[in-house]
């Protein structure tokens, strides 16, 4: 069933009882809610139905009844529940399902079980791998003799050494163009590297988060830079009532439901006018506040090792300046709390204020 609906019950391993079993869509709860009276276990999206259209509980309990998450004790053993995904049948724990199968319903990767990505959309899908290494991989596993391996690597290796020449100044322009294509990198979230309850929408350029808890939670993008100078700006989503964090990591892999600046590989803007780096509590004043409306502009410069912020136009300066800002790769990342969203906006020339 959708997310409207509670589990079927057959999906899971260790559950045989009716305890958790919604009286109104007649599935195992999703979300549980209990009625404070009665006792009865609802699914949250079925019982918030419900009172939308009648103003007491399905058993028509006393008045001053209430509808509430369940209790910690019922809900511990809740969430030890296990259920297998639609898709591959794997058991996972309630909680974590519905994540996995947001990723497990997804187009795979020819090389899935070596690379364990699914198909984006970018310059590989049609060959219906996820990245250029994926792609290189699909094409050494048709070789049948060492001759051609050794021409398909030089042909590879041919193909990086002009991919990855060093961009070089437009000077009629102010911005920075690559000598070979003249274009800018166009990349997304990565649906792969994302903390728990971030919603995607707009191809994936736009990210949400609205829960109950308060912890930061991350995105990384699809794109790492190796070099050069990189430009992509953050639009704020009006809808957003807690402050982000905005800016690269060099590592992709790392709890996600985590701010990616907790760490040494994180560098931040905080939007309450701080910068973040190795820490989840302090950092010096930067900058001007930035929360529900606005666009942050965001400089990666490699060749220097600098990271500089703009908002709305107005260049902010320079947040960090580090050796490590210049060794690839490094990814754009946002953490958000509580209720905050984003839209990722890329493929644009570095704004001339970034140049001086």
């Amino acid at each position: 069933m959708g997310e409207e609906f509670g589990f079927d019950k057959d999906r899971f391993t260790n559950y045989n009882q009716d305890i958790f079993d919604c009286p109104i869509c007649s599935c195992v709860a999703r979300l549980p809610k209990d009625c404070s009276s009665c006792g009865s276990v609802f699914c949250g999206p079925c019982v918030d139905s419900w009172l939308k259209k009648q103003s007491e509980c399905i058993n028509r309990c006393p008045k001053g009844s209430q509808i509430q998450p369940i209790q910690k004790s019922l809900k511990k053993i809740y969430d030890d529940l296990e259920i297998k995904c639609s898709y591959c049948t794997k058991p996972f724990k309630i909680a974590d399902v519905d994540r996995h199968e947001l990723n497990c319903k997804l187009p795979k990767c020819n090389n899935y079980d070596i690379c364990g990505n699914n198909l984006t959309t970018n310059e590989f899908e049609n060959q219906k791998v996820c990245d250029q290494a994926c792609m290189l991989l699909s094409k050494i596993k048709q070789i049948k003799n060492k001759q051609d391996l050794y021409l398909c690597l030089k042909q590879y290796v041919k193909e990086r050494q002009s991919v990855n020449q060093v961009q070089a100044f437009n000077y009629t322009t102010n911005t920075i163009v690559n000598q070979d294509f003249g274009n800018y990198p166009v990349f997304k979230w990565d649906r792969q590297r994302m903390g728990t309850g971030i919603t995607f929408s707009d191809g994936d350029t736009k990210i949400f988060l609205k829960e109950q808890a308060y912890m930061f939670r991350t995105a990384i993008a699809t794109h790492g830079f190796e070099k050069g100078i990189g430009y992509w700006e953050i639009e704020a989503d009006e809808k957003t009532e807690n402050e982000l964090k905005i800016g690269v990591s060099t590592c992709r892999d790392f709890n996600y439901n985590t701010a990616f600046c907790d760490f040494e590989f994180g560098w931040a803007y905080y939007g309450l006018a701080q910068l973040r780096h190795n820490s989840n509590a302090t950092g010096p004043s930067f900058g001007k506040r930035f929360k529900k409306e606005g666009i942050l502009g965001v400089c990666l410069n490699m060749n220097n090792g600098t990271l500089k912020f703009s908002l709305n136009g107005e260049i902010m300066g320079t947040a960090y300046t580090d050796e490590k800002l210049k060794q690839g790769p490094i990814y754009p990342a946002v953490s958000l709390l509580h209720c905050a969203g984003c839209k990722l906006i890329t493929g644009k020339p570095v704004p001339a204020i970034f140049l001086n």
